[in-house]
């Protein structure tokens, strides 16, 4: 499996902004873990906590990837603690397996209404869905990291459909305890998703400064901040 494809320039820069071999990295929206396995090659020395809610991603997380410097966390971060409604995404018309995840079997691809899963969310608004929506756990982060005893984070990567704000929220104290952040923006057909002029302003507010040098200039795509000392 090489996983890396066309990622390895991406992930070389996180290598080079990180730049320790032994980072403490969150992947909140872990989907199918092929972000996690990249952390994993990039960093051979990573611990990388994974939060993912979607049973359909977690069986295949769990069937294909084996590193125990990844940990899988089978729940959502999210403002608020408790069971909340997920609307799992599936495009009917994406019956094969993509070439990206050509590690994952036609047949899991299939049976398991893989197609567009990564477009599920926590917030309403996609229009491809599966009929029935379902429950899932959400702790905050602030939570999970007391549970935990996490106090010190390199990176947090947060690609959450629209939910960011919620995560964010949910980071009321300990988010002073992670150096970097890379968030997805503009993701504006989720209810309350933020555009990137919003996600700037609210994480100036949270004591972090854009890196623009690193991050998307247009109305959808990621950016990344540093926390200021």
């Amino acid at each position: 499996m090489n996983i890396m494809k066309k990622y390895k320039k991406k992930f070389n820069m996180f290598k080079a902004i990180i730049g320790k071999d032994d980072p403490i990295i969150l992947e909140i929206g872990a989907h199918f873990g092929e972000d996690s396995m990249r952390f994993a090659e990039a960093f051979p020395k990573a611990t990388i906590h994974c939060f993912e809610p979607d049973p359909r991603c977690i069986e295949i997380f769990k069937k294909h990837v084996k590193n125990d410097r990844i940990k899988l966390h089978e729940i959502a971060l999210s403002s608020v603690e408790g069971e909340l409604e997920f609307y799992q995404s599936y495009n009917d018309q994406e019956s094969e397996t993509p070439e990206k995840y050509d590690w994952i079997s036609d047949e899991d691809y299939k049976d398991l209404k893989l197609g567009n899963s990564g477009s599920s969310s926590l917030k309403k608004g996609y229009d491809k869905n599966l009929k029935e929506t379902i429950r899932v756990k959400a702790l905050t982060y602030d939570k999970w990291a007391e549970t935990n005893n996490i106090n010190n984070v390199d990176l947090a990567w947060i690609d959450v459909q629209g939910a960011e704000k919620e995560v964010l929220d949910g980071m009321s104290n300990k988010i002073k305890h992670i150096k970097l952040m890379w968030i997805e923006f503009g993701e504006l057909q989720y209810e309350g998703a933020l555009t990137r002029e919003e996600t700037i302003k609210y994480m100036k507010s949270r004591g972090f400064k854009t890196i623009e040098h690193f991050s998307s200039k247009g109305s959808s795509g990621d950016l990344l901040f540093k926390r200021l000392d």
